[in-house]
Formats: C-alpha cells, structure tokens, sequence
C-alpha cells in the first residue's frame, strides 16, 4: 500500500533569548506522511526545519525540491538527501536529517533515515530505526512536491 505525503506550513516562532542571542523565526513546509508528521518523528528534538523552507533563498528550495523529486544529485555522500537542516543557516555541517530516496518503476521509496553532518564520516541510523520506509505513488508524490513553491509562497503572504 502506497503511504500519502502532504505538506502542511509550520513556523518556528523567533524570540530573543535572556542572555541577547535570538533563535530566527522560520515558516517552512512538514512532510505529513500518512497524517502523520515527519518533522515531530525527526527535526523537532534538534530544532530544525525542513530543507523547504521560505526564509532560505528559493533556488536553494528549488534544488532541494529536485533532489527529492531525483531530478538532481543528493547533497550528501552515499547517495542520501536532506529532509531537516540548521534552523539558523541551514547549512549541512551544523547537520542533517536525511534518507535514502529510491525510484523503482512507479513507486518512490524514503528509507533509512539517519542524523549526520558534513565533517564526520559516521552516519547515527539507530535512533531513526522506526520511521519508515514509505512507499509513494510517483505520480502524487511529484505532483506534491512541485506545489511546495507555491504553498511556501502563501506561508510568507500569510505572515
């Protein structure tokens, strides 16, 4: 059976902290995989938001839109691609939770999930043993993610 994968904006509320540093507040995008939030499982205990994300530059969104659709390379060895980045910078080396995305005919896979970064070699898997993997439809999971631009949009207007 084919999981279903939505996605539904989120906002990391901004404050400043006692001591003067501020945490930034981001509007980004969860993947909802069968009702189910992959960003409560995975990014929230680092306090990271997803790659989709509207305050990063959009033709960073845009490439991590085309590495989950496996139209271009992953940004992390061994073929896995990020799903839950810095919520500050976004930058890979403050690290990443990130999976493994496969095309088999029709059916797109994510599996494996694991924490790593840019710096180490080692990739933590064991705590990220029970989410997935999830089967989509190619079809829907596509005509999903190509919406994200858009529904990132109406996140800022709605600001």
């Amino acid at each position: 059976m084919d999981s279903t994968l939505t996605l539904t904006p989120l906002i990391r509320e901004g404050t400043q902290n006692a001591n003067g540093t501020f945490k930034s507040g981001r509007h980004f995008l969860d993947f909802v995989v069968d009702r189910e939030s992959l960003w409560g499982a995975l990014g929230k205990r680092h306090d990271m938001v997803s790659i989709l994300c509207a305050e990063y530059p959009s033709d960073q969104t845009e490439k991590a839109i085309g590495r989950l659709l496996l139209n271009a390379k992953a940004d992390l060895p061994n073929d896995r691609r990020s799903f839950f980045v810095c919520s500050e910078c976004g930058d890979l080396g403050c690290g990443a939770i990130t999976a493994v995305v496969e095309r088999e005919g029709e059916t797109i896979t994510w599996k494996t999930f694991g924490y790593e970064n840019t710096y180490e070699d080692k990739i933590l898997l064991d705590a990220y043993s029970t989410v997935g993997p999830f089967a989509f439809n190619a079809t829907a999971y596509e005509r999903t993610l190509v919406q994200a631009m858009n529904l990132l949009r109406r996140a800022v207007v709605g600001r």
